[in-house]
């Protein structure tokens, strides 16, 4: 089971969609800058990232801190998707991990022990996930769809959004935001355990989407809310049963 459960941020595939957005998202930003579409990419960097990775992948699928319906289940892993930063399956796997052996050797990506730039940029040390940290998720027949069709889903879409809104779009609204989310998770794992310790450094919400009340979720990872500059938990109050 280990070995079908692959840590997609190391992933050849994952890492060859990192590599064309950041490609056409220079091409966009140097060819055909637009501030209003700049400023567009980041809302929904902003918006997508923190409703699909931070609500969706790490606040229900990792931590089940609270409870929705199954529409809006599918819409939060639909959104995580998009993000373009691995399966649920293996996002809830490497963040369990993470949890289970905080800041230590065994911490898939401590910034102390793993390296401040490999974490920033998701080169962790650990290649696999341990399948007892997704056992709940592997239940779940929705999930293991879009872990076994990730990419397939993933570059249907690309290739039909370039098709029909042509390259430039086509950055503006998903490789840039997606950019931005990939960072906004390194950023967490590695600002946000500089010394060794999760920290809260409430001015990185303004790009980790709340996220940044770190040392607050690891001193209560039950809790939905993170702290009280938290952009997502209004999103949450109105999708929670």
């Amino acid at each position: 089971m280990a070995n079908t459960i692959l840590d997609l941020s190391t992933n050849f595939k994952l890492r060859s969609i990192l590599l064309f957005n950041h490609l056409l998202a220079l091409y966009a930003l140097i060819f055909h800058f637009d501030l209003g579409l700049f400023a567009l990419s980041y809302l929904l960097g902003f918006l997508l990232g923190g409703i699909g990775i931070s609500i969706g992948y790490h606040r229900y699928f990792a931590h089940y801190s609270f409870k929705t319906n199954k529409i809006y289940k599918f819409i939060l892993t639909a959104i995580g998707h998009y993000c373009s930063v691995g399966s649920a399956i293996t996002w809830v796997g490497i963040h369990r991990d993470h949890h289970a052996h905080s800041d230590t050797k065994e911490d898939p990506h401590s910034p102390i022990h793993n390296g401040w730039l490999r974490t920033l940029v998701h080169v962790w040390h650990k290649n696999t996930v341990n399948p007892i940290y997704v056992r709940h998720l592997l239940k779940d027949k929705s999930l293991l769809f879009q872990h076994r069709y990730y990419f397939h889903l993933l570059l249907g879409a690309v290739a039909l959004s370039l098709l029909t809104l042509g390259p430039v779009i086509t950055a503006y609204v998903y490789s840039i935001p997606a950019i931005h989310v990939f960072y906004a998770t390194g950023v967490v794992n590695s600002i946000n355990h500089w010394n060794g310790k999760p920290n809260n450094i409430p001015l990185l919400n303004i790009f980790t989407s709340g996220e940044s009340y770190h040392a607050n979720h690891h001193n209560n990872v039950g809790n939905w809310k993170f702290g009280s500059f938290d952009p997502m938990a209004p999103i949450i109050r109105l999708i929670k049963e």
